[in-house]
């Protein structure tokens, strides 16, 4: 028997304050997709080939626009704008990873101590919402699910999950198979196929699914491996409007080129250029997404 602790209570009020920010209690089951890297380009070229046609769909009968992300452009950061409705100057996650400006330690972040505010999943929840949460990469877990009672698991860690910690077990049976590799385009496609599942059996009124990048740092669009992980991808929207949810899919970041044509890095050595302007020494600059979840970011060190 597969349990979880979403389950159907009312809700007195139809409207949550977040933030400063007023966000109305779901009419229908929405959800809210972060597809971690997915440039415009991708889009661009989906809807053109036929790749995307749930998303071409957006276009035609819904809504389909080019939004700016938040600085710096990682997951962490972005992420957490989208969850909470506020800049990193107001919620605190400045990227995956920072310095400690009293001790000189480089720190990753891997829970919501930095986090400042509460979140919209949260407050709805707290509220009455029945809510889930499903994430790629665990390191995202603890800000996205900040005080909020519901579902909530990694791909990472779907065999761990828990009905204590995360509301919700046997999540692997639930899906039908294992928890992928980390480093593989279907732990990201394990996040869709466990968001179909927890919305045919459970049925929470939100829901939160984002992604790993893993694809769109290997492959450029019109590459075959993108074109099949996007029409996956495209496929399950599809499914979660065939249950009558109300799909939003945003990115997190776009993807850009990092090297010229010859091979030549395109890029500026900040730490170099600072240095260099105001004396020797007197910068450091960390590089905020490196971290142990990024082998992917080719260019990146490994840790």
């Amino acid at each position: 028997m597969i349990q979880s602790v979403v389950h159907p209570h009312p809700v007195a009020n139809t409207v949550v304050e977040v933030n400063g920010r007023t966000y109305s209690v779901p009419q229908r089951p929405t959800v809210v997709i972060c597809l971690d890297g997915f440039d415009p380009a991708y889009l661009d070229h989906g809807t053109a080939n036929g790749t995307l046609p749930t998303l071409r769909s957006f276009g035609q009968a819904g809504f389909m626009g080019i939004a700016e992300c938040s600085i710096p452009s990682t997951t962490n950061t972005n992420n957490t704008s989208i969850v909470t409705g506020v800049p990193p100057a107001v919620h605190g996650i400045n990227g995956n990873y920072f310095l400690d400006a009293e001790t000189g330690e480089e720190v990753m972040i891997t829970d919501a101590k930095r986090l400042r505010c509460g979140t919209i999943l949260g407050a709805l929840s707290r509220a009455g919402v029945p809510t889930a949460v499903v994430t790629a990469k665990d390191k995202l877990l603890k800000v996205l699910a900040y005080e909020m009672p519901g579902i909530a698991f990694s791909s990472e860690y779907a065999d761990k999950a828990n009905l204590k910690d995360n509301g919700i077990e046997a999540v692997e049976k639930l899906v039908g198979r294992a928890r992928p590799d980390q480093y593989s385009a279907d732990l990201s496609l394990f996040v869709f196929d466990a968001g179909v599942k927890i919305m045919s059996v459970f049925g929470p009124d939100l829901m939160y699914l984002s992604t790993s990048d893993y694809v769109q740092h290997k492959h450029a669009p019109g590459e075959p491996e993108a074109d099949a992980y996007h029409h996956a991808v495209d496929r399950s929207i599809a499914k979660l409007i065939a249950l009558g949810a109300s799909v939003a899919l945003t990115a997190d970041h776009g993807m850009n080129d990092k090297s010229g044509a010859d091979g030549t890095p395109n890029v500026i050595y900040l730490e170099d250029e600072l240095n260099a302007r105001f004396g020797p020494g007197l910068v450091r600059v960390i590089c905020p997404i490196a971290d142990p979840f990024v082998r992917h970011h080719g260019a990146l060190p490994e840790f």
